[in-house]
């Protein structure tokens, strides 16, 4: 393939997620919204830790297993309500303080795809070596269940190197090919209309980046998605015409949905616990509001 994701590697993936609760003890959601998220989402996460701190905890433990020294810090954030003051604090924490630094937003779940690609594109053309990826994000007082009705909004941050070379780490993944697609809905869309422009939304991302990556659906082996209850993933898999089977499933029952780093916990606890063989191929969509992104990736070596 071409483009700026050639060469593009993720490494020494971590997370940290706040305390378990359980969906049964939300109050204040209507009850036939809440009852298919207690037997499908079962457990949620929540933090009483500032959003930096949780970034900042998953961060150092990426730090500490590969050794690096990042020249860059890339913080994804949507709920964050001091950008600049967290980066700079998290860059204090970690003794990054000269390290050059930015944050990104507006994709709200789906961030990690434009956080990517801004990460890519810097190591192609500036000639950073090697990127710290953050994601982080705690729930809004009040706005614990998503108003689709898919899941249960949880507490927690992800981390990982993003570099243009491969790393030492025994278990990474290369990405492939990045591409989203994009449709600003009515404010007040039903979920059924919303729904149905999600799946609008992630065939044509799906078809985009299988034709960036010079592949079919056949060529991946496993499909990753966000968090949202098991039926509704299952659905997305017939609508999107990926088998069923080959859905690689996250903890969605043990931390519901952490915004926009869903997808990268679901891949390295599968890194872990070897699920993903080297060589195997992975399509992985994240979801906004108004956006679906699809990530090809390879799992080296």
């Amino acid at each position: 393939m071409t483009g700026p994701f050639r060469g593009t590697y993720l490494s020494h993936l971590a997370h940290v997620c706040g305390d378990q609760r359980k969906v049964a003890e939300l109050t204040g959601t209507p009850k036939e919204l809440l009852d298919p998220l207690v037997r499908e989402i079962v457990h949620f996460r929540e933090s009483g830790q500032d959003i930096w701190e949780l970034a900042a905890a998953a961060a150092g433990q990426t730090l500490a297993a590969s050794g690096a020294r990042p020249d860059l810090v890339v913080y994804a954030s949507e709920n964050d309500p001091d950008v600049t003051g967290s980066l700079a604090r998290i860059t204090d924490r970690l003794r990054l303080n000269s390290v050059n630094h930015l944050a990104l937003a507006g994709r709200d779940c789906g961030n990690l795809a434009p956080a990517v690609e801004v990460a890519s594109a810097l190591l192609a053309g500036k000639g950073h070596r090697s990127v710290l990826l953050l994601l982080a994000d705690r729930a809004r007082t009040g706005r614990r269940v998503m108003a689709s009705g898919l899941s249960v909004f949880s507490d927690g941050a992800a981390a990982c190197l993003v570099t243009a070379e491969p790393t030492t780490a025994a278990r990474q993944l290369r990405l492939d090919a990045v591409a989203s697609s994009t449709a600003v809905r009515a404010a007040d869309s039903s979920a059924e209309a919303t729904l149905l422009s999600t799946v609008a939304l992630a065939a044509r991302s799906i078809t985009a980046v299988l034709d960036e990556a010079g592949a079919t659906r056949h060529d991946f082996a496993h499909a990753v998605l966000p968090n949202y209850r098991p039926t509704a993933q299952q659905f997305l898999m017939a609508a999107l015409k990926l088998q069923r089977e080959r859905l690689l499933p996250g903890p969605v029952t043990e931390i519901g949905h952490c915004f926009s780093a869903d997808v990268l916990i679901t891949l390295q606890q599968h890194l872990e616990a070897g699920t993903l063989l080297s060589g195997t191929r992975v399509l992985a969509g994240v979801s906004g509001p108004h956006t679906w992104s699809t990530l090809a990736l390879t799992r080296i070596p």
